[in-house]
């Protein structure tokens, strides 16, 4: 089954914890964590990553876009990714999240319903880097620019958030695993006995 959604790559990020490496290309048993992401996205009809050396990606076939606004945040790449988006909705996703569950994208391909973003939740943790976003969320997205406030939790006031309680979902413990993020050498040496 086919999502009429674009998928957005965050891999813009400064791996400020891990000496500046590009977390994108960092690997997990030989293959780079962007490639291990994509593998799982075969159902949606736009694949986009947001990097700001896109000259790394040339020999991939992939749709890259470098930030518009940088140097603040993840904030920056979503509003690049919406405003380049063929699709309405779209997934956001990070790129140090190797191990996403493909089952749980999969179902945010298929959440429908009157919303501007739809977030996960876990044990009282928000996941707005593996969440749906649609283009309506970009009017707030561009005032909280504006005003400087590149928290992404700042937008969630003024928007209609569509709540996903993890712990309600069947494989909750499996799903809220694969969030798991590297940002640290400690992280690395985690995934490493995985």
């Amino acid at each position: 089954m086919k999502y009429k959604k674009s998928v957005i790559l965050l891999a813009g990020g400064k791996g400020s914890r891990l000496n500046y490496v590009d977390k994108s290309f960092l690997e997990f048993k030989g293959k780079p964590f962007f490639e291990i992401i994509i593998e799982k996205l075969e159902n949606f009809s736009e694949i986009i990553i947001i990097s700001n050396s896109p000259e790394k990606y040339l020999k991939y076939n992939v749709k890259v876009i470098e930030d518009d606004i940088k140097n603040i945040g993840p904030l920056g790449g979503i509003f690049t990714g919406l405003k380049n988006a063929l699709n309405d909705e779209c997934l956001i996703l990070s790129c140090d999240t190797p191990f996403i569950k493909k089952e749980f994208i999969e179902y945010l391909g298929k959440i429908k319903g009157n919303y501007d973003i739809s977030i996960p939740i876990h044990n009282f943790y928000k996941e707005p880097l593996c969440a749906l976003y649609k283009k309506n969320s970009l009017s707030e997205i561009t005032d909280s620019i504006k005003r400087k406030e590149f928290k992404i939790a700042k937008i969630f006031r003024k928007l209609n958030v569509n709540w996903i309680n993890i712990d309600k979902l069947k494989n909750s413990e499996e799903i809220s695993k694969g969030f798991f993020n590297i940002n640290t050498f400690e992280d690395l040496e985690i995934i490493k006995k995985m």
